[in-house]
């Protein structure tokens, strides 16, 4: 296991936590002594078997908020600044896939996952910026997604946000890196997940026969980039949205 001594200690803010990337990014903070804050919508099963299994159950904290709606955000902030009055790093995971070709699909179907994906993570940041700014040396590290890097066929929803929080993280990451705050992103390829257990197999199969490594990757190992970036280790990358994808879209 990868360690960094730096991340003890520290607060963490997870937004969707509640998934299995979201899991295994609060078991890893976890792992290294981090105060973890788990932000959920709805599901709390996987949270709250963490939070009895770890022996460091006791240093998470189980929030609910919806991410696509402000004034939820908004309060979330407050909870936070009475809490702990400071944010060390945020991770902003939460993310939605309503998979459709572009010539069938809604209004609905494009605008909730831009919510969710984009507006939520422009929310969150903007909320917690005080409380960021309250800590030393924090950092932000944003999940987007290959489909933000490269062409996604049927996910025209989901390509544009995450090619927005892309955007979203250089932009803020030229703004705030002389304020203290280092902002990355980390755009993972096909990860075993229950998220993709709901892709047709056949579409997996395909995406599996282009991946070098021959396999999807495992939800530790885009825990352990999540950790890398927020760690004094990586102190010198910034606005950089590093693709974990066992070398899809490498070509």
């Amino acid at each position: 296991m990868s360690i960094y001594p730096d991340l003890a200690g520290r607060v963490v803010v997870v937004t969707g936590a509640s998934g299995d990337i979201g899991i295994a990014i609060c078991e890893k903070y976890l792992s290294l002594g981090s105060d973890v804050f788990a932000l959920y919508h709805s599901d709390t099963v996987g949270l709250e078997k963490l939070k009895e299994s770890h022996i460091n159950g006791n240093r998470l904290t189980l929030v609910q908020c919806d991410i696509s709606d402000k004034h939820s955000v908004e309060r979330l902030a407050e909870y936070l600044t009475s809490e702990s009055g400071k944010v060390d790093i945020l991770i902003n995971n939460a993310g939605i896939c309503k998979d459709n070709i572009f010539s069938a699909m809604t209004y609905e179907e494009f605008d909730s996952v831009m919510q969710v994906n984009l507006y939520g993570t422009f929310y969150v940041c903007k909320s917690l910026l005080r409380l960021l700014r309250h800590a030393k040396n924090a950092s932000i590290v944003n999940i987007s997604s290959v489909s933000g890097v490269t062409s996604s066929f049927g996910q025209a929803n989901y390509s544009a946000a995450k090619a927005g929080v892309n955007g979203l993280t250089r932009t803020l990451a030229a703004e705030f890196a002389a304020k203290g705050i280092r902002i990355n992103a980390v755009a993972p390829g096909m990860i075993e997940s229950r998220m993709v257990k709901k892709v047709p197999r056949q579409i997996v199969r395909t995406v599996l026969s282009a991946i070098p490594l021959k396999r999807l990757g495992h939800t530790d190992e885009i825990a352990n980039v999540v950790a890398f970036l927020s760690s004094d280790a990586s102190s010198y990358i910034v606005g950089q949205t590093l693709v974990v994808d066992g070398g899809l879209i490498m070509r």
